[in-house]
């Protein structure tokens, strides 16, 4: 079975954990807003580059507006678990003015950071940003932001540093991935997802 954009899958996460992943409909405003307000200030921060206490009620609503081939957003919510809103949720955006490109960010949870999650909803996004024709992701990740950049460079991507933010580019293709465990788990991830 190929890959299916509307749909969801049930996974089980590091430890054991069950878990649902599956698109954002307009029926997560809560949840979105229960999980930005679990975030640790630094997180919060390090995602969003500035300091808040509310997400922006028009970027709520943008993000539970997926657009049909110019942006979606997939979370990651456990099965058996109410009061956690989620566990993380990744999105991509196309590029208006280069239209092959998609800009992806990603909110992990501080409990289920470092654990696989971010690689869970690449392999997600790369699948369906690839059947709608994007080409590239594409990321802005802060200069202190030490994390990002190393998973991102164990993936291969390219970068340059334009003030303090590195402009990161993923070519969507599996051959031209890194050698090594990060690079590995993702091949990992798009196999079991795209199958």
């Amino acid at each position: 079975m190929a890959f299916d954009p509307t749909g969801s899958q049930s996974l089980i996460l590091r430890h054991g954990l069950p878990a649902i992943l599956r698109p954002l409909t307009a029926d997560d405003r809560e949840r979105v807003r229960e999980a930005f307000h679990r975030l640790s200030p630094e997180s919060a921060y390090l995602r969003f580059w500035t300091r808040f206490r509310e997400l922006n009620p028009r970027f709520i609503k943008q993000l539970l507006s997926p657009g049909d081939n110019t942006h979606t957003t997939w979370v990651i919510i456990l099965k058996e678990n109410e009061d956690i809103p989620g566990v993380g949720g990744g999105s991509f955006w196309r590029l208006h003015d280069q239209p092959l490109n998609a800009e992806v960010s990603f909110t992990i949870a501080d409990e289920f950071q470092n654990q696989g999650n971010g690689t869970i909803l690449l392999a997600t996004l790369w699948l369906h940003a690839s059947s709608l024709g994007i080409t590239h992701f594409i990321a802005h990740v802060l200069d202190e932001n030490f994390v990002m950049r190393a998973w991102w460079d164990a993936l291969g991507a390219s970068a340059s540093r334009h003030d303090r933010e590195w402009l990161l580019s993923l070519p969507l293709d599996p051959s031209l991935l890194s050698s090594g465990p990060v690079a590995n788990s993702l091949r990992r991830w798009l196999n079991q997802l795209g199958s």
